[in-house]
């Protein structure tokens, strides 16, 4: 073992390394979360476009054709609400699922963690201001 200042005995060695890959492990799950909430919302959100095209498609083009599209204008204005109440369930879930505030939140837990990751590319970083962050 050596008295020079980049040398640091196994123990701290031993510190570092698992620091370092707490670190390591907890970044990836962060970006797995971050991942699975994008996922998330742009699924909710084809949902929610998509109902509400449909939604809309039936009403106008009936409207315009002067006739129901579906059977009687019964069945179409049926439709055309059902489409409409599953827009608006989708979107009410979609705040409850994949909030922004949740994305935000996962987002900046993986910068501070890809930050720490980059103080702790050198071996011999400072254990306790790291170890404080983390």
């Amino acid at each position: 073992m050596s008295t020079g200042g980049n040398t640091l005995p196994n123990a701290s060695v031993d510190e570092h390394r698992l620091l370092k890959q707490q670190i390591h492990l907890s970044l990836q799950k962060a970006e797995a979360q971050k991942s699975r909430l994008k996922s998330t919302d742009r699924r909710y959100t084809i949902m929610n476009l998509v109902l509400g095209a449909i939604a809309t498609f039936i009403a106008g083009e009936s409207a315009i054709a002067g006739e129901p599209i579906l059977g009687s204008w019964r069945f179409t204005a049926t439709l055309a609400s059902v489409c409409t109440l599953s827009a608006t369930i989708v979107a009410g879930v979609h705040k409850q699922v994949a909030s922004p505030d949740l994305l935000l939140e996962a987002s900046e837990c993986a910068a501070k963690l890809k930050a720490l990751k980059i103080e702790t590319i050198p071996e011999t970083y400072e254990l306790e201001p790291v170890s404080d962050a983390y």
